[in-house]
């Protein structure tokens, strides 16, 4: 071992990113020492990325379909951090802005509502936009909602 690689290993961050949000399939501890992230690789919508060692979950426009692949490309490199074991969910709170949203402005809109697949997303009346608890977080409103008024934030 070169002198750089040791220091690196000693200085890494041992924590992980502090307001990163956890990809699907995550079991509770990063695994990625020397991994080259076969699991961002995998996701095919660009959902994820690899920083500090870690892996990290951002929605896009298109969202999570929680297809699994990147849980097998994980699993083939014997790596933990992924696993079909664990929970098929994202920890994510996820938010609507009031001042923002459409529908919360007396405008119809229910782009967000017409994306999520797990009725996610509650209207109370035609206006006034919640999400409910079946929420995973896959992120497919946040991409939905041109106004940019969804939010996700790690729990």
């Amino acid at each position: 071992m070169q002198r750089r690689e040791l220091f690196a290993k000693i200085l890494k961050p041992k924590a992980d990113i502090p307001n990163a949000i956890l990809p699907p399939y995550f079991g509770g501890k990063f695994d990625c020492d020397e991994c080259d992230a076969p699991c961002v690789k995998a996701c095919d919508k660009g959902l994820l990325s690899f920083k500090n060692q870690q892996i990290e979950f951002a929605p896009n426009a298109r969202g999570c379909d929680f297809c699994e692949a990147c849980a097998l490309a994980c699993s083939l490199k014997e790596r933990t951090t992924l696993s079909l074991q664990n929970e098929a969910r994202i920890l994510a709170k996820v938010s609507i802005s009031t001042s923002s949203c459409l529908a919360w402005n007396e405008t119809i809109c229910y782009s967000c509502m017409d994306a999520c697949r797990y009725k996610a997303i509650d209207f109370f009346g035609v206006f006034r936009p919640l999400v409910n608890s079946k929420c995973v977080g896959c992120g497919e409103c946040v991409g939905a909602c041109f106004k940019g008024s969804i939010t996700m934030e790690r729990l």
